[in-house]
């Protein structure tokens, strides 16, 4: 059996001596004193995992003892290093191990000479090696604090258990399926959707740079369908945008030329790029009225129809009249 370390000055030695003399079994723990904690972990085989021993109520202790009990079969504990309550840079203060105190048990033994200055914190790490599946439970005995008089309150046990390890490339892939599964079909999709389209798209991305493929993804044609679907939907859009800026026929002037062609010249991109047609755009009707008004301010004969009745009414006029004046020769010819 390996002896604890021997580097602690005589006084301390005495001291802890003293503590040690004031054990008692854990029946005894009284509710409201130092309270003992060791964390839940987990890992792989091969792999080492850190659990901390932590003490709440622990203001003004000056040190203590614990063994930790484990299984032997499961776990090996590697290393421990004290923690921010057992600082180094004190005169007196020690934080001292045996690891193999004997199969399945540790001891953990720590002086703080000037007494703790925090009331809750880390007392110190230990390193174990999980050694092969399972679950090990992590639980104190024969705990000891100093001074006199320091109580124990009943600790709280921990853990370290086997978990199996994450294929991160499997878990990518399967989110950006889930994903692209969960989108419209692409006839319903709309520019609500361009952000979980985006989504979508971000963790198909994600999922190829752990090393996934196209043939990965069970979807991803639905993906790719999607997304032209929203470029198309944005450039009508933004055709649509552009003609709703322009000023109303009424109002429309020569300088405003530019702005009719720019318009057409979306809508022309929306078709000829991303297969749209007229009926994609809600505002076509309004464009050809001001190119056709452009016309007219320009001295050419609108392209019917005009596009506004302001411009039909004219017409209308002159049909009546001649229509009219038929009627009035007709009457005087059949008078005679």
């Amino acid at each position: 059996m390996k002896c604890l370390q021997k580097k602690k000055p005589l006084l301390v030695t005495l001291a802890l001596s003293v503590a040690l003399l004031m054990a008692f079994s854990l029946a005894a723990f009284a509710s409201d004193g130092v309270k003992l904690g060791v964390s839940d972990e987990s890992g792989d085989v091969g792999d080492e995992v850190t659990v901390e021993i932590t003490a709440e109520n622990a203001l003004d202790h000056e040190g203590g003892q614990f063994d930790l009990s484990f299984d032997d079969d499961v776990v090996e504990p590697v290393s421990a290093s004290r923690g921010a309550m057992v600082p180094d840079d004190i005169s007196g203060n020690l934080f001292d191990y045996n690891l193999e105190l004997e199969d399945g048990k540790l001891r953990i033994m720590w002086v703080i000479a000037e007494g703790a200055e925090e009331d809750s914190g880390v007392i110190g790490t230990i390193d174990f090696e999980i050694l092969e599946e399972g679950e090990t439970d992590l639980t104190f005995s024969n705990i000891v604090f100093s001074p006199e008089g320091v109580e124990a309150a009943d600790p709280s046990a921990g853990s370290i258990v086997y978990e199996e390890p994450v294929d991160e490339k499997q878990q990518a892939i399967d989110e950006a399926n889930e994903a692209i599964a969960a989108l419209p079909a692409v006839e319903d999709i709309t520019l609500a959707d361009k952000e979980d389209v985006e989504n979508a798209r971000d963790l198909v991305n994600k999922a190829k740079e752990l090393g996934a493929v196209d043939d990965d993804f069970d979807e991803l044609s639905k993906l790719e369908d999607a997304e032209e679907k929203i470029v198309k939907l944005e450039a009508i859009k933004e055709a649509d945008d552009a003609i709703l800026a322009l000023p109303h026929v009424d109002v429309l002037t020569l300088d405003d030329k530019p702005d009719v062609e720019a318009a057409r010249a979306l809508v022309n991109r929306a078709k000829e790029d991303y297969g749209a047609v007229d009926e994609d755009f809600e505002y076509l009707s309004t464009l050809e009225a001001c190119e056709n008004r452009i016309k007219e301010l320009e001295g050419e004969v609108p392209t019917p129809p005009t596009g506004d009745l302001n411009y039909l009414l004219p017409l209308g006029l002159l049909v009546v009249l001649a229509g009219l004046l038929f009627y009035i020769k007709r009457s005087k010819a059949a008078v005679k």
